[in-house]
């Protein structure tokens, strides 16, 4: 039995749904992937906002509190990743949802990346009352790029169509 046909011939519930059904979100008659990204989108740039509060008033809850949401926003960007890479892989090469579905991949990446930076920067002084200089501008810059890669995950949906079908 290869990897394979476990992931998309073998029933997993109740005899009806296959695993990648249910990554998918069949069981649920509802996409997987939106309610996932919707954490690391709120989370992270909210850790940015609390490293400006604690340059304006240095207190540990503050540096406290964006340590926490980009813990907590990397965690859920794993399943967000996961339920993403099921609806990017079968898509069409060179089509323009592929096109799109690659350059958002790449921002949300590169986002993750930067936040996952600041975070070990932020570990080597973990009771520190001001964020340090280059965790702020690591979240700053994870913020932008977050930001864009959420845009382009938008014109996915919004203008492509991509994964709104009432299907799955």
């Amino acid at each position: 039995m290869t990897t394979g046909s476990i992931w998309s011939q073998r029933p997993v519930v109740a005899g009806r749904w296959t695993l990648k059904d249910v990554v998918q979100g069949k069981p649920f008659g509802h996409p997987s992937h939106p309610p996932f990204v919707h954490f690391p989108s709120a989370l992270l740039p909210v850790a940015f906002i609390f490293d400006i509060a604690s340059r304006l008033d240095a207190d540990l809850t503050l540096t406290r509190a964006a340590f926490y949401n980009i813990l907590l926003g990397l965690a859920v960007a794993v399943f967000a990743a996961i339920t993403g890479l099921i609806a990017y892989l079968p898509m069409v090469g060179g089509s323009r949802k592929k096109i799109l579905g690659t350059r958002h991949l790449i921002a949300q990446v590169c986002a993750v990346s930067l936040f996952a930076l600041s975070l070990l920067v932020r570990s080597f002084d973990f009771d520190a009352t001001q964020t340090p200089l280059l965790a702020m501008v690591l979240a700053a810059a994870g913020t932008v790029v977050l930001s864009v890669g959420n845009y382009i995950g938008g014109t996915l949906v919004y203008r492509q169509g991509m994964r709104v079908s009432t299907e799955l």
